[in-house]
């Protein structure tokens, strides 16, 4: 089912509110300078007004000296805040190659491994600072969205409007969400600094809290969501195209047709249609005059309440598996300790155990929300009814699944001696054993830290 029009677009008018046009300017300083001088409370509160001891009775007006002592305040409100501002600024002024310098910055830190000393712990320093700053990065991209007059061009994925629901009206999941995002950019961090100084013990001690408050997390968001199929991440997505901020960006081939009058005129109607040459600009130009069922959806229809009690065990299920695979493991790890199991058969049942119970887990409960829709119809009638949002969330978890390769004694198994084979065969071809050093670099990580290969 579709529709078309021209004055159609996919942007979701039913949950966010309008905004009035402003300058282009606006767009780089509403959401810092102008907000915060409109809103703050004055500095100096104990100054009198100029007014009030007759200081400006020597001005006709008075009007230059009130504009002066309100201006040294204003300066003096914004001088407060200079850093942030300049910093928004100059963000806005560069929202295009944002995203680009916080991949490539992302991407150095793999450079860190057995360089120097500690070089795990600054990698993922560095590797989480960058994530909770791009956190902040989003929330001013978002603010200077909202005022910015070129914001109708902007059109939201289903993901971002289904959380900016939730994060705009709810503030409990709005916390929770921010608090469960930013403690997955730090578990490794944690982990780390946990081994390095409390071995073994204080780090399985680190993994079993930071499970556990996640599992929390996860399970007060089923609960304020109504027993909805949890999206990853819980919150909006940086899906905005910073070209649309970036007044001076690149247009689209369709836009600058229509600008410099390469268009094609249509001989009955006499309506003028865009030369398209690339097959990028078809799709883009074609999909902003057709709507689908999710794009007028209201934003909670986009991920339906499980309605089946098999629906809601498969979802709290699977949001306990990371905790209930840290707790096999480790009980493993203490079972191994303690020597009390001395055959093959008792050493081979320990040492599969967590992998085999966490992989059932995960594959067996990812797919709540078809079981919840399959009841009213069967499996097929379930497959119609999924919307695209679940079925993004339903394909991200199959693709998670790969994971488990790194994992346990899957890896120690299979996947370790494939890649020691990989790496011995690569050490005299130039190149390909660079490549081997670090895929060797981080072995150690996979082997060593249960959140190197988190996925949840």
């Amino acid at each position: 089912m579709a529709a078309s029009g021209d004055g159609i677009s996919k942007s979701d008018q039913l949950d966010s509110s309008p905004s009035s046009p402003s300058p282009a300017s606006d767009c780089a300083f509403s959401s810092s300078q102008s907000s915060y001088m409109s809103n703050a409370p004055d500095p100096r509160p104990d100054i009198p007004s100029p007014l009030e001891n007759g200081s400006m009775k020597h001005h006709v007006n008075g009007d230059s000296g009130v504009n002066g002592i309100n201006g040294q305040m204003k300066a003096t409100k914004v001088g407060s805040r200079s850093w942030v501002g300049i910093y928004e600024s100059f963000l806005m002024k560069n929202a295009s190659q944002i995203a680009s310098v916080e991949s490539t910055l992302q991407h150095l830190t793999y450079l860190f491994p057995a360089k120097f000393k500690d070089a795990e712990i600054a990698s993922e320093v560095v590797y989480s600072a960058l994530g909770i700053l791009g956190l902040y990065h989003d929330t001013i991209l978002a603010r200077a969205l909202s005022s910015c007059p070129s914001s109708a061009k902007y059109q939201p994925s289903l993901h971002t409007r289904y959380t900016r629901h939730f994060t705009t009206r709810n503030s409990a999941y709005r916390t929770i969400a921010y608090m469960l995002v930013v403690i997955q950019k730090t578990e490794l961090l944690n982990e780390i600094m946990s081994r390095r100084h409390g071995g073994q013990r204080g780090q399985h001690t680190a993994i079993l809290g930071i499970e556990s408050i996640k599992a929390t997390c996860r399970l007060a968001l089923l609960r304020i969501s109504g027993t909805r199929t949890l999206v990853t991440p819980p919150i909006p997505e940086r899906d905005i195209d910073p070209n649309v901020l970036d007044q001076d960006g690149p247009i689209t081939h369709a836009e600058a047709a229509e600008e410099d009058g390469d268009y094609w005129m249509m001989p009955r109607t006499g309506q003028k249609m865009p030369q398209l040459k690339g097959e990028t600009d078809v799709t883009r130009f074609l999909m902003k005059k057709v709507l689908l069922p999710d794009d007028v959806a209201p934003s909670p229809k986009l991920i339906r309440p499980l309605t089946t009690a098999d629906g809601r065990i498969k979802e709290i299920l699977y949001i306990l598996r990371p905790l209930v695979y840290a707790l096999l493991a480790l009980l493993a790890a203490r079972l191994r300790a303690s020597k009390r199991f001395k055959g093959h058969y008792e050493k081979v049942v320990i040492n599969w155990m967590p992998w085999v119970v966490g992989f059932a887990l995960e594959y067996v409960c990812r797919d709540g929300i078809i079981d919840s829709l399959s009841a009213e119809g069967g499996i097929r009638a379930a497959l119609t009814k999924i919307t695209g949002l679940e079925k993004r969330e339903l394909e991200k978890r199959s693709n998670s699944m790969w994971w488990w390769t790194l994992r346990g004694q899957f890896y120690d198994s299979i996947t370790k001696p494939i890649l020691d084979k990989m790496i011995k065969k690569a050490e005299n071809i130039p190149l390909l054993n660079l490549v081997g050093l670090y895929i060797t670099d981080y072995q150690y990580l996979a082997e060593t830290y249960h959140f190197s290969t988190s996925t949840l």
